[in-house]
């Protein structure tokens, strides 16, 4: 199952290649976007910027990985610096990353630090940078989603990825497993891949003390376009297209940007001065899946 935002695209093609690798009995919360503070050391959470994708987050690596760079239970000298040097997660819980031989005191003598960040608060999934959901997590005995979906609070100023986070561990104890590919390439971010570096994009993001470092659909389109104009656009450029499953569009803070000026100016709204949402959503997903689906034919890679 994809799980995203009503604004996250997904690239498909990219997506069953990945999962082509992966056993769908494995009960999988796959992404590699994940909220967290940027320093952990058993300080309120508060005193800490919250930062996503953040790559000290810690997370498994899939069951049985397969990768020239990754050796067996992930004790590989290709994890880059400041990563979470992640275990196969056969599946992913608290004990499985407690207790992976590559963290010795990582989470402090017994594991006192990731119990107190419970899963929801600051450490969640990107539900704009989306994820995957194998249908071994569907059928978990433990998991009744009926009952999981009383858990949620609509009015409770928690936003919804970190509740549905905070349920399936509360539930099936189970937590988020790195698809792995972009785990030892760092210059690679499958789940909504940024260039930009840090950013603070709206009020909320600055109350929070929130880094951004992924939502970029502009440079997407940028690179899509050079690879398809010039038939390459670099290494680690080719690198990160031909595995990007999602991109965040956030289309209000990026329409400026994007948009065709005989686009703005039929869609100009009052409200903040900003560009109409839903109408330049819908045309940077066009765009992008147009775009796409060009740079795969022309690469011959698209699927049948």
């Amino acid at each position: 199952m994809l799980y995203g935002d009503d604004d996250t695209v997904f690239f498909v093609d990219n997506a069953l290649d990945m999962l082509e690798e992966l056993d769908h009995n494995m009960p999988y919360f796959l992404t590699d976007h994940l909220w967290f503070p940027d320093q952990f050391d058993g300080q309120p959470v508060e005193a800490h910027r919250k930062m996503h994708p953040n790559r000290s987050a810690p997370r498994c690596l899939p069951c049985g990985y397969q990768d020239p760079l990754h050796a067996a239970n992930g004790t590989s000298s290709h994890v880059p610096e400041g990563s979470y040097k992640a275990p196969e997660g056969c599946p992913c819980t608290l004990e499985t990353l407690c207790r992976a031989a590559e963290n010795p005191g990582y989470w402090g003598t017994e594991c006192e630090w990731l119990k107190a960040s419970y899963p929801g608060m600051w450490y969640f999934e990107h539900g704009g940078a989306g994820a995957i959901l194998s249908v071994g997590l569907f059928r978990h005995p433990k998991l009744k989603w009926a009952k999981m979906e009383k858990l949620f609070d609509v009015d409770g100023g928690v936003s919804g990825d970190a509740q549905f986070m905070a349920a399936v561990y509360q539930e099936a104890a189970l937590l988020p497993t790195d698809p792995g590919y972009g785990f030892y390439r760092p210059q690679v971010t499958l789940f909504d891949p940024g260039w930009r570096g840090e950013q603070t994009k709206g009020p909320e993001d600055s109350e929070w003390g929130v880094v951004d470092l992924g939502n970029d659909p502009a440079t997407i389109v940028e690179r899509l376009q050079n690879s398809l104009s010039e038939g390459y656009c670099g290494k680690d450029c080719e690198d990160s297209l031909q595995h990007m499953l999602t991109t965040h569009i956030r289309a209000r803070y990026l329409a400026g940007q994007v948009l065709p000026n005989s686009v703005k100016s039929s869609v100009q709204s009052g409200a903040g001065g900003f560009v109409d949402e839903q109408q330049a959503t819908v045309h940077l997903q066009h765009k992008l899946s147009t775009l796409f689906q060009r740079y795969m034919e022309q690469k011959g890679l698209q699927r049948g």
